[in-house]
């Protein structure tokens, strides 16, 4: 988290250093490049809690059957 905000902090420093009309042009482009890997890595994360969800589901359903052992359903 740290790293991420050193990374957005240095961004927003380079893209004001340029000044004047572009520079806010340039900052407004990093500020929306910064929202799209924002919401790029929150996404992510949504992904990979519902895959374990789902693996946690079929690991659980796939042990079922082995402490019955010898039952029939």
């Amino acid at each position: 988290m740290i790293l991420l905000t050193r990374l957005i902090d240095l961004i927003v420093r380079g893209v004001r250093s340029l000044g004047g009309h572009n520079g806010r042009i340039l900052q407004s482009f990093a500020w929306m490049f910064v929202l799209v890997v924002l919401g790029a890595g929150i996404t992510l994360v949504a992904i990979g809690i519902t895959y374990i969800d789902d693996l946690v589901d079929v690991l659980e359903n796939s042990a079922a059957p082995a402490t019955g052992e010898g039952t029939l359903p």
